[in-house]
């Protein structure tokens, strides 16, 4: 099993498009919450303006995020996708011929990178947000509960994978890649905007427009999805999107033991 982790690491952090993506990560999200966390003019009641509105120094810092987590599955894609597109997955199974070994080693190496990507971005958005001079989120400044950094790196983690799992069971690098950015945009918010007034519980149960309410921080009122009390809005959708995941590797895992290289 260490040869296998050893293998998929050395695979995975010696490809130049990987360390090109962390520099890339960490400079866009730079940018983004340097952008997010500029203060807008605020009016009162009879439009004089009175000021500026409070930074929303939390939803800056998490702003990057989503688009960290595109970029972490361009990583989980390529760690099974591309050894099908160049047939270099027969050398990998050659040797390691313990299919369930190699796979375990490819979603430790994913999981791992995601978390890195994530930690790259959240250090990227404390650069941004503290060249726009707010160091420490304002005390004007909404604050969402303490789990805001644990529930985006469990957000990037599961993008990452979903991503590995349309990969390997399509064979596609460029499907794990798009699918979840296609039916987060397009497809799910076509479904919202058009089934959402007669079946509701499925509009809000699907998969990667679930996973883009993470940062949602909201306490509900009545029964949070999946869930059978009071939760925070942000953990429920993480939670619908973790049981699209977990299926997604289940079809995956059957897969990869059963076809054939």
């Amino acid at each position: 099993m260490i040869a296998a982790l050893r293998y998929e690491w050395v695979r995975v952090t010696t490809v130049r498009s990987t360390r090109l993506l962390l520099g890339f990560v960490l400079v866009l999200s730079t940018l983004l919450a340097w952008l997010f966390a500029n203060q807008q003019p605020a009016f009162d009641d009879q439009g004089n303006e009175v000021g500026l509105s409070p930074v929303d120094w939390w939803g800056a810092f998490g702003g990057p995020l989503p688009l960290t987590a595109v970029l972490a599955s361009v990583v989980a894609a390529q760690a099974i996708g591309q050894e099908y597109r160049f047939g270099l997955i027969r050398l990998t199974l050659t040797a390691f011929p313990d299919r369930v070994q190699i796979l375990v080693a490819k979603l430790v190496v994913v999981v791992g990178a995601g978390a890195a990507l994530t930690l790259v971005s959240f250090l990227g958005s404390a650069l941004g947000v503290t060249l726009r001079g707010h160091p420490l989120p304002p005390a004007d400044s909404p604050t969402p509960d303490g789990t805001f950094l644990l529930r985006g790196t469990v957000f990037v983690v599961l993008w990452a994978l979903s991503s590995f799992a349309l990969a390997g069971v399509t064979r596609q690098t460029g499907i794990g890649i798009a699918v979840p950015i296609v039916s987060g945009l397009v497809v799910e918010q076509l479904l919202t905007a058009l089934l959402a007034d007669r079946v509701g519980w499925l509009v809000r149960n699907l998969p990667w427009s679930s996973a883009g309410r993470w940062g949602e921080d909201v306490r509900t009122a009545g029964r949070g999805a999946l869930f059978g009390q009071d939760v925070s809005v942000g953990w429920a959708a993480v939670g619908v999107f973790a049981v699209w995941v977990v299926a997604f590797l289940a079809v995956e895992v059957v897969a990869f033991l059963r076809r054939d290289a």
